[in-house]
């Protein structure tokens, strides 16, 4: 009698496979949430310096920032930008002062984490800042510049 030699995988073999690639799908799908808040956040804050350019090209051609609003043709696009990206919440916008000691600062939510908006201004300074309430909080109503702490 001679005996063949199976070759193949067992079912134990096979069930310890899918457990285990099952194990990393949870993983994977845990952490992708976070990835994806990430992910929006970064939208905004590219969508937040390119609208910086626009001031600074608004400010060197007008002389101030009179019309820098979501409402001027270059800045359309880039306010629906920030709020598909960040729950629905505009892009804030202050402006202070007018002529050549004009002032402008811009803000936006953050998703990734809480309270936690992206500021830029018209003196140069950009980042994320922490701050309580809407994307107002990350720019000063007096200065019309970024508050608080910079970082990023």
């Amino acid at each position: 009698m001679k005996f063949k030699k199976q070759t193949g995988f067992t079912l134990i073999e096979l069930l310890v496979v899918i457990a285990i690639i099952g194990i990393l799908a949870s993983i994977v799908l845990v952490s992708f949430p976070g990835a994806q808040k990430k992910a929006k956040d970064s939208r905004v804050i590219g969508a937040v310096a390119q609208a910086r350019t626009v001031m600074t090209y608004m400010q060197a051609n007008d002389g101030d920032f009179t019309n820098f609003s979501c409402t001027a043709t270059d800045m359309v696009n880039l306010c629906a930008e920030v709020a598909a990206n960040n729950g629905n919440v505009a892009l804030s916008i202050v402006k202070v002062g007018s002529g050549a000691s004009a002032t402008a600062c811009m803000s936006a939510t953050l998703t990734a984490v809480t309270n936690q908006f992206y500021c830029a201004d018209s003196s140069g300074k950009a980042g994320r800042t922490m701050g309580a309430g809407t994307p107002a909080a990350g720019c000063s109503a007096t200065t019309g510049l970024c508050q608080g702490t910079l970082s990023d």
